[in-house]
């Protein structure tokens, strides 16, 4: 069976498709399209210097006290003494630190802490200077005792803050 007039209307078809095409590109100038430009990162805030970094105990919460298998929630609050501001996220970011050893306190009753040696960091997305930063993170008890937890705030890619001798007890029943 002949169809008539089939081949003319395929010959048609491409000749308006290739139109098109011819359009279209001397519309764009004949080229490919132009890359997008790559967003470049914005350059990071310089670190602070440690002589701008400092610390000044305000508060915590009370001595915990637990069962074998509970669990506490410990704050502490620093006041910025220093020059810098701490902003979370950043190099300038304040952590709390553990600066106790192991016959002092069980690593083992850290619960979700950042670090083995960070039960926290800042809870504030900017603490400026002459504000305060809130720490705060929990314990576990695993073994009847009084467990000591010595802290002090550190900016961790600049270095750790003076020691101001703060500490806080768990005892676990």
């Amino acid at each position: 069976m002949r169809r008539e007039g089939s081949h003319t209307g395929a010959m048609i078809f491409a000749g308006v498709v290739g139109l098109i095409l011819v359009a279209v590109f001397s519309l764009r100038g004949g080229s490919a399209p132009a890359a997008q430009p790559t967003p470049t990162a914005t350059a990071a805030a310089p670190l602070p210097k440690l002589a701008d970094l400092d610390s000044a105990w305000v508060d915590q919460t009370p001595p915990a006290q637990i069962a074998v298998g509970a669990e506490a929630t410990i704050t502490f609050k620093f006041r910025n003494a220093g020059r810098a501001a701490w902003t979370r996220g950043t190099g300038s970011e304040a952590s709390l630190a553990f600066t106790g050893t192991a016959t002092k306190f069980d690593p083992k009753m850290a619960v979700n802490w950042p670090a083995a040696s960070t039960p926290a960091l800042q809870t504030e997305a900017v603490v400026a200077p002459n504000e305060i930063g809130t720490f705060t993170f929990k314990v576990r008890g695993v073994a009847p005792g009084t467990y000591r937890i010595d802290v002090r705030p550190t900016v961790a890619a600049v270095g750790a803050l003076r020691d101001q001798g703060v500490y806080t007890e768990v005892t676990v029943r």
